[in-house]
């Protein structure tokens, strides 16, 4: 941080507006989150608002009463608390008039992994976790580039189009689908459905929109369901039919509740993470042409600029956790029973981890990302991420040139996963820009 030079006390100084802690810096934290939550401005650009909100309170309880963190040290710490678990009773409480549970949305929440805390989270990670061991995720490259190859194609045909809900989207639904063993001409059939669910993860979601991921919820489940019980009478060699010949160390097996929620869980989480890691990648290269030229030139850079696209545009930007007893970071203790939204995307910008913070740049070494998260909820499909991106990103700089954005980019009104509607392109391929 540098030093005010002036009379006035330096911003995070005792007893200075924005110092943490005092009044002033309480109303400009308030300002910052509410500007992210409501406004377009911070829809478009909330990074600059993780500035503010860090600066002022990096452990700051916002008006509606949920905590938020800013700073990496303190997103770290957190993560790694013996105190801190993932309940959906104490994160709900009092939204929906109390009867949270009674929308099927909602109510899908409580018997996701994703909300599981130990030993029944470590049960479940265990199983799904075996579609997801190195060997297996690179038994799916060469499905991966074959799939690309098909997407790509009529962009490339026509010059350009929509790289984001063409090319991204369909590539990572189906690499899921894959894996899990859903049939793949009806992949599309979940896509609409998939994103109307999603807005469950959203601080602000209206009546309107969980009525949306209501519906949403009610086909999933019972497209999940048919899946499941066509696997239960003729087995495959897929995920499915190995989640479903799991025993337990206790000779247990899921139930067919349990496999519902495991197939929504890895495909709807999967693709669309995915989908917005290849999307914010290539919008970065467009935005950066300097460092897709350094790319192109050091190929060992790859998984570097894997990195640096996490860090500088990851597709998650909060996680919700809660806590079984206090958590004490920095002067300030979070108590038992809080809700508190981790800003992983703000952490990802903390100067103090990051010199220079909203630079893209794929030399950049140092600490890692938070972008898969921390501690036992680290993203099951990491690994199977990675490799799409180890060869979406070579393929399309090698063999494209001259990338431009054709429209202006619409961000999403979301706060948790915000990204942008779509990725309009065009390009030329290397023959024709020789």
């Amino acid at each position: 941080m540098t030093t005010d030079t002036t009379a006035q006390a330096a911003p995070g100084s005792p007893g200075s507006p924005g110092s943490p802690g005092s009044q002033g810096a309480e109303h400009a934290a308030n300002e910052a989150f509410a500007e992210i939550l409501l406004s377009p401005e911070g829809l478009a650009d909330p990074f600059s608002r993780y500035h503010r909100l860090r600066e002022a309170a990096p452990v700051h309880r916002t008006t509606l009463g949920t905590w938020v963190l800013t700073r990496y040290d303190d997103v770290d710490e957190f993560l790694r608390s013996r105190n801190v678990n993932k309940d959906i009773y104490v994160w709900m409480a009092g939204r929906f008039a109390g009867e949270w549970d009674q929308h099927p949305a909602l109510g899908k929440l409580a018997a996701n992994m994703l909300w599981a805390n130990p030993p029944e989270h470590s049960r479940l990670r265990r199983i799904a976790n075996r579609g997801f061991t190195p060997k297996r995720v690179e038994e799916h490259r060469a499905y991966i580039e074959r799939r690309f190859d098909e997407l790509i194609a009529p962009l490339v045909a026509a010059g350009g189009g929509d790289a984001c809900n063409d090319v991204f989207f369909p590539l990572a639904l189906s690499v899921m689908a894959n894996l899990l063993g859903a049939p793949q001409e009806e992949a599309p059939l979940l896509r609409d459905k998939i994103r109307d669910f999603q807005r469950v993860f959203e601080l602000g979601m209206t009546a309107s929109e969980l009525r949306t991921a209501d519906q949403a919820a009610v086909f999933l489940d019972d497209y999940f369901g048919d899946l499941v019980r066509q696997r239960q009478r003729e087995r495959r060699n897929d995920l499915l039919s190995a989640m479903i010949d799991a025993v337990d160390d206790d000779g247990g097996r899921l139930s067919f509740n349990q496999l519902v929620q495991m197939c929504h869980m890895i495909i709807a989480a999967g693709s669309e993470t995915t989908t917005f890691f290849l999307t914010n990648g290539l919008r970065l290269f467009i935005e950066h042409p300097d460092q897709a030229d350094l790319l192109r030139a050091h190929p060992g850079l790859l998984d570097q600029a894997r990195e640096e696209i996490l860090r500088h545009a990851p597709s998650a930007h909060m996680i919700p956790r809660t806590t079984t007893g206090p958590v004490r970071l920095g002067d300030v203790e979070i108590p038992a029973g809080a809700r508190v939204s981790v800003l992983i995307a703000a952490a990802n910008r903390d100067p103090e981890r990051f010199p220079d913070p909203d630079r893209f740049d794929i030399t950049r070494t140092g600490s890692s990302p938070m972008s898969y998260g921390l501690g036992i909820h680290f993203c099951l499909g990491w690994r199977l991420a990675n490799l799409q991106a180890e060869v979406v990103f070579p393929a399309l700089l090698n063999r494209c040139r001259d990338f431009e954005i054709t429209e202006p980019l619409r961000p999403r009104a979301r706060v948790a996963f915000p990204q942008i509607e779509a990725l309009p392109i065009r390009f030329r391929t290397v023959q024709e820009a020789q």
